[in-house]
């Protein structure tokens, strides 16, 4: 895990989401050489002569993008295996490099990502090896980028199992592209090194200087991005339970009531969500049950707790109008389908909501 965050402008946002602009630079190593022509005249005569050749090698701009592709998250099921996000590096160095790749876990909250509250498990990264920008479990194989030319792009994969626990919801998750060594290919070279600011330039030796941005995680000009991806749970596990339990009846009152003609029976309504996503647009409806009447004015929406209601929610009226209708939660009866409907709007995970009403028995 990691703790450490630096954000130069807007340089997090551009290395997150967006495309990496390509330019043709000259090869490092490349020999440019040069002279000049002298002319004169002697005596009417006219002369010319050369210099000799000035003679340098460039050398080598190192920088490299690396970048989330879609610019969102990726959805996933608790539990699920071999989940998949998927980024994009490119060599932006004036000569065919290999790349280092590092895939881990973040603790940094990306507002376009979401805040991280989970790890996944069995993190992985893999180069896609055929190019068709998908991930083939047992085809991309490849733990690093070999012998990548300038302005040359690959796909690469973090992979990665989500854990079986109830609420969690985003693990944000980041690769690292590192510049290497390129020259021998089939396997990873060392990474490069920058020259030292000390160093005077030799015209015959070609020198590392590194080009790249900062960016969350890495310094400026260190040779390396980052780049940063999430995996997202958005699945909720709605249940409702109903009880009842009898309030009143005409001859015990409230002392031990019982189930006769003319009690009163409250029935409870709880609405679970199990997770980890918010389940959202929750409505119930509910028939009042044959040889009852609805007792108007009793409905009661948003209390808290499983079971009864022994803490019940906001008043609702019997009609679908009027200021109860606008606050956080609703109900109402419709006498002609002798139905309670209620609307809950959203439930959080862990925290239950209930809906109550009452009836008589007939």
């Amino acid at each position: 895990m990691y703790n450490k965050l630096k954000l130069l402008g807007g340089a997090a946002i551009v290395s997150i989401f967006a495309s990496p602009a390509f330019a043709q630079e000259t090869p490092a190593g490349t020999s440019i050489n040069n002279q000049a022509t002298v002319t004169y005249s002697v005596g009417g005569s006219n002369q010319s002569s050369t210099s000799n050749t000035a003679t340098f090698v460039v050398d080598k701009k190192v920088n490299l993008a690396v970048a989330e592709v879609g610019g969102t998250a990726t959805k996933v099921s608790i539990g699920s295996t071999d989940q998949v996000t998927t980024f994009t590096v490119t060599n932006l160095t004036n000569a065919t490099q290999d790349i280092r790749l590092t895939g881990d876990q973040q603790t940094v909250s990306i507002p376009l990502l979401g805040t991280d509250d989970f790890n996944v498990t069995n993190i992985r990264v893999f180069v896609d090896s055929n190019g068709n920008g998908t991930y083939d479990a047992g085809v991309d194989t490849a733990t690093y980028i070999d012998e990548l030319a300038p302005d040359a792009t690959v796909t690469v994969f973090i992979v990665a199992n989500i854990p079986n626990t109830a609420g969690i919801h985003t693990a944000i998750v980041g690769l690292k592209g590192t510049v290497a060594a390129g020259g021998t290919s089939g396997s990873l070279g060392a990474d490069l090194v920058a020259t030292s600011l000390l160093t005077p330039d030799s015209p015959t030796t070609v020198d590392i200087v590194f080009a790249d941005d900062a960016n969350l995680l890495d310094q400026l000009r260190d040779g390396s991005q980052w780049a940063f991806d999430a995996y997202t749970i958005d699945s909720a596990a709605v249940t409702g339970t109903k009880t009842a339990r009898v309030v009143s009846d005409p001859y015990n009152l409230l002392v031990n009531p019982k189930a006769i003609p003319g009690a009163t029976v409250e029935y409870c309504i709880s609405v679970a969500n199990a997770g980890p996503g918010i389940a959202t647009s929750v409505a119930i409806s509910d028939a009042i049950p044959a040889n009852t009447t609805f007792v108007s004015g009793s409905i009661a929406v948003g209390g808290l707790g499983v079971g009864q209601c022994l803490l019940n929610g906001t008043p609702e009226d019997d009609n679908n109008t009027g200021a109860d209708e606008t606050d956080l939660y609703g109900g109402y009866y419709d006498s002609g389908t002798h139905t309670v409907h209620a609307t809950l709007g959203s439930v959080l995970p862990l925290v239950p909501l209930n809906i109550s009403f009452r009836v008589t028995i007939n």
